[in-house]
């Protein structure tokens, strides 16, 4: 079940992130509701690996607060939640694995001119691909 909530996280949020270059707080903050009831019921991990694995989702959120805004609030408080499902190692997975093809990405697009060195991407995509490689692989 929390695969299938992650999952539907990562696909509501990629669409958001593509269409409006923002993620609405409530569905993230209602995911977070039902991850946090899914562990109390079916605990995946332990309770120490959960808060761990929200601690990256608060690192970003004290990251955005200190760029002013260069790293999206939003993707914080995403990956605060993805740390309920996942946990510490899987949310550092996610996040570790959806950073490097951003960079990726983000390379291409320079090399190609098709963006310049300031400009933003969306990053919750990447998080997206990076679940899904994480599934493939049986995690």
């Amino acid at each position: 079940m929390q695969k299938i909530m992650v999952l539907g996280l990562l696909g509501l949020c990629t669409l958001e992130d593509l269409k409006r270059r923002e993620l609405t707080v409530i569905y993230i903050l209602l995911f977070g509701i039902g991850g946090v009831l899914l562990h109390l019921f079916a605990p995946v991990c332990s309770i120490y690996s959960v808060l761990w694995g929200m601690m990256l989702g608060i690192a970003m959120v004290f990251m955005s607060l200190v760029t002013r805004g260069s790293v999206g609030m939003g993707d914080g408080i995403l990956l605060m939640v993805t740390g309920v499902y996942l946990g510490a190692d899987g949310n550092l997975e996610l996040f570790m694995t959806g950073l490097f093809l951003a960079a990726l990405w983000a390379l291409a697009l320079l090399v190609l001119k098709k963006k310049k060195g300031k400009e933003e991407i969306a990053f919750v995509p990447f998080l997206l691909i990076s679940y899904f490689t994480m599934l493939l692989r049986g995690i």
